[in-house]
């Protein structure tokens, strides 16, 4: 299994790809994603694990070009799901049907 590529967050909203010793985009994120290849993003001062917050910034990026891929009433209904327990079936539930 590859080991992640750990990209640091600094505070001024600059990502620090550590494997190349650079710095990098939302959109560079988005093509290692395209890729296939693995990082996670990590708070520079505090290490707090950022992964989802920076994968969720990079779809809302996305979805701000003007080709939406995800349907408003799915957006509700994923709101929704936030204070509902059936919450973590969701979760469960999007994970095997993308992968499938």
């Amino acid at each position: 299994m590859e080991i992640p590529i750990k990209i640091k967050k600094y505070a001024n909203r600059r990502l620090y790809n550590t494997a190349t010793s650079c710095y990098v985009t939302l959109d560079d994120l988005a093509e290692l994603i395209k890729e296939g290849q693995e990082f996670t993003v990590h708070d520079a001062k505090s290490n707090e694990d950022l992964t989802r917050q920076v994968l969720t910034q990079i779809i809302i990026e996305k979805e701000m070009t003007g080709r939406s891929l995800l349907p408003t009433d799915f957006l509700k209904n994923i709101i929704r799901f936030y204070d509902n327990k059936m919450g973590p079936s969701l979760t469960d539930y999007l994970d095997t049907m993308m992968k499938a």
